[in-house]
């Protein structure tokens, strides 16, 4: 397990999946958490731990990057580590895709994290620390019907490359976590279909993976195991940006897929 002990973190996207999976993490690690996620509902679950502080809000507001920053600071001491984990997906290929939903899926997944990036260093700059930016395989490569998602993936990743180039001299250490398929609410509708088992078996490990994976990646980002990485986009995928795509796995073809 990372040593997360003592540590000021706040992590967004916080209400469930990834996020929550991640506060609980390193709430069992003896860190202290400021969890933030759009309402005051999908976070009740965090009165049920020690030490994770809550906060509702929508991270395209720049205030609300700032109030979880100084929540963190005021109950807890320096900031550590942040966790930008916020993200939306919209469906829609580049033909029907609407541009009303590609700037919400630009605001929340890029906007929303530069924001907080922003807030994040200003607190951290005397002492450095450690950023985690959830990015996904969907920025690594390309999909079929969520150009937006993409296109929004795609920037985020290279953010916290530049991020972590303009911020290394200050000892803060920015990286991206590129999960693959994983069994969130963003996933849901593809559980138990004939398109998640398409996907399955792309997939060499031969399953979707869990968010409590993701997390422990999170875990040793935010932890001085990873003291010297930075600048890196790792993927949490089970192997699917390992090959082109094209072909079902050994454990696909056995279940008739080619």
């Amino acid at each position: 397990m990372s040593d997360n002990q003592g540590k000021v973190v706040v992590v967004t996207g916080a209400g469930s999946g990834i996020g929550k999976a991640t506060v609980i993490r390193l709430a069992n690690e003896s860190a202290k958490v400021v969890a933030v996620d759009l309402t005051e509902a999908s976070l009740e679950w965090t009165q049920e731990l020690d030490s994770v502080s809550s906060l509702a809000g929508d991270i395209t507001d720049p205030q609300i990057n700032e109030q979880m920053v100084e929540l963190a600071v005021d109950s807890y001491g320096p900031l550590d580590a942040a966790v930008l984990n916020a993200g939306i997906l919209t469906q829609g290929d580049i033909v029907r895709g609407s541009m009303a939903d590609y700037d919400r899926v630009m605001d929340v997944n890029v906007r929303g994290v530069a924001l907080g990036l922003k807030s994040a260093v200003a607190a951290m700059a005397p002492n450095g620390g450690s950023i985690a930016i959830t990015g996904s395989v969907s920025g690594l490569r390309g999909d079929s019907g969520i150009w937006a998602y993409n296109v929004s993936k795609g920037a985020v990743i290279n953010l916290a490359r530049a991020a972590a180039l303009d911020l290394g001299h200050l000892n803060i250490r920015v990286n991206a976590v590129c999960p693959g398929p994983i069994h969130t609410g963003l996933t849901e509708a593809t559980q138990g279909t004939e398109i998640g088992d398409a996907m399955e078996a792309r997939l060499p490990l031969g399953r979707f993976g869990q968010p409590e994976e993701v997390a422990a990646v999170i875990s040793f980002l935010t932890s001085d195991d990873s003291s010297f990485v930075t600048g890196a986009a790792i993927p949490v995928d089970g192997g699917i940006t390992a090959g082109t795509g094209q072909w079902a796995t050994y454990s696909g073809r056995k279940r008739g897929y080619l």
